[in-house]
């Protein structure tokens, strides 16, 4: 354990009993765990609608919000392959105290070192997204066996779904920059939907068909036509888009999953024979970790909307609730890394 830590840290807190409030701190006590690893905290990233949670989730009445966080290891962990000085990024279980303070702590089975060549504070904004975007492919969404890099460097898998169609529904959001560019990845046809200031984007990404949801209605997209339809569609929007979705899947052998809260069926059910589900994604280090070898390769890009300091979490918090950021949305606590 670091013998230079202070006796308090600057921390974020949500009060969860009249849960709209968000204050700023400069008393909250350093936390400690023998399971987990203290780190000293570079950057952390809001996810959308994370303070809507508390009725699902154990919280004390001042939370500390924010649970994607790249940051130093400062604390050893028994039968950890993590050392002291390690930088390391990972996505807390949100039932547990999160990020948005100088000092945290993470499991290790949460945690994966930073991939060489990226940066802090766009480590912080990928490990929920790519998870999440990951997991909804190829274990939920069962599109192919998963690509990964082997021993020699090399992709393997590439092409295990060649020849199926993948939709994601907000593909300019985190998680389906991350499911774009996985799908790909696999060799799938990918088409997405996004308003119009991000089709160049997307098309950098390497999306094959951009949808404009501001113009047309998936619904209108397919035009009844049983080739346009998809394999897997990829709910990261939910409402109006989620419904709109189910148009687009294949009857019989199609699947058809969400992220999004409020997960339903279309009125009358959904096409006969599709699977479907609604799943919150689980925090993987070693999963992480086969992400970022794809990262370093340059073959997965990373996207962060904006950083924010520390004492403008007002304004990321209002930036990321509007729905509209292009990837994540960062707060950088560290001032003396990069």
């Amino acid at each position: 354990m670091a013998s230079s830590l202070p006796e308090t840290q600057k921390a974020i807190l949500f009060n969860t009993t009249t849960k709209d409030t968000l204050s700023l701190t400069k008393t909250a006590p350093i936390p400690s765990s023998p399971s987990e690893h203290l780190i000293k905290v570079h950057s952390t990233a809001i996810t959308n609608g994370e303070l809507t949670w508390a009725p699902f989730v154990h919280w004390p009445t001042l939370h500390v919000p924010c649970y994607d966080v790249s940051g130093t290891i400062l604390s050893s962990v028994l039968g950890s392959k993590f050392k002291v000085g390690d930088r390391v990024f990972g996505r807390v279980e949100a039932g547990r105290e999160g990020t948005a303070r100088q000092y945290a702590t993470i499991l290790p089975s949460e945690a994966s070192l930073v991939p060489a060549g990226l940066g802090m504070r766009d480590a912080a904004g990928v490990p929920m997204s790519a998870l999440t975007a990951w997991q909804g492919l190829f274990e939920q969404g069962q599109l192919s066996l998963a690509p990964f890099v082997n021993g020699a460097g090399e992709v393997e898998n590439s092409d295990a779904a060649k020849g199926k169609k993948v939709l994601v529904l907000g593909a300019s959001g985190g998680v389906g920059i991350f499911a774009v560019q996985l799908a790909k990845l696999s060799g799938a046809w990918v088409a997405g939907t996004a308003s119009s200031r991000n089709q160049d984007f997307l098309e950098e990404l390497g999306i094959d068909e951009f949808i404009d949801y501001t113009k047309t209605s998936v619904e209108n997209w397919i035009n009844g036509e049983e080739g346009r339809r998809f394999d897997l569609v990829l709910d990261c929007v939910g409402g109006a888009s989620m419904l709109d979705g189910w148009s687009a899947v294949k009857s019989h052998t199609g699947v058809y999953i969400s992220i999004a809260p409020g997960f339903r069926e279309p009125e009358g059910g959904k096409p006969e024979g599709v699977r479907s589900k609604w799943f919150v994604m689980d925090s993987r280090g070693e999963e992480l970790e086969g992400i970022g070898k794809f990262i370093t390769k340059g073959l997965v890009k990373t996207c962060v909307d904006s950083v924010w300091k520390l004492e403008e979490y007002k304004e990321a918090f209002a930036k990321t609730a509007s729905g509209h950021a292009r990837g994540k949305v960062v707060l950088k606590i560290a001032a003396d890394e990069e």
